[in-house]
């Protein structure tokens, strides 16, 4: 499955990881900014969940509410709580199952 809902402000956010997603995160993970030692950091985490959120909103065809600075501030507010960190886990075990990343 590549769908999962996370939620962000008391609203809930569906996040579908898909080509869409994919050729986001192609242009957005660079080392040095989005990861560090092999390792996502603020920025690659929130870039995760927008080009799923992105590519959700693409598919539902409805435009995106949220901006990407929208998820950078709720991951810098919530990176360090454990609930987020559980929510996070599986944000990128639906990411990493999805075809086109098992397929990359």
């Amino acid at each position: 499955m590549n769908y999962t809902t996370i939620t962000i402000n008391d609203q809930k956010v569906g996040l579908k990881f898909g080509m869409a997603s994919f050729r986001y995160l192609s242009d957005k993970f660079k080392d040095g900014i989005s990861f560090e030692n092999g390792e996502l950091n603020e920025i690659g985490v929130a870039h995760l969940v927008y080009s799923g959120y992105y590519n959700n909103c693409l598919v539902k065809g409805v435009l995106p509410e949220l901006t990407f600075e929208n998820l950078v501030d709720y991951v810098e507010v919530n990176i360090m709580k454990n609930e987020f960190l559980e929510e996070l886990k599986n944000i990128i075990k639906v990411w990493g199952e999805s075809d086109m990343i098992k397929n990359s």
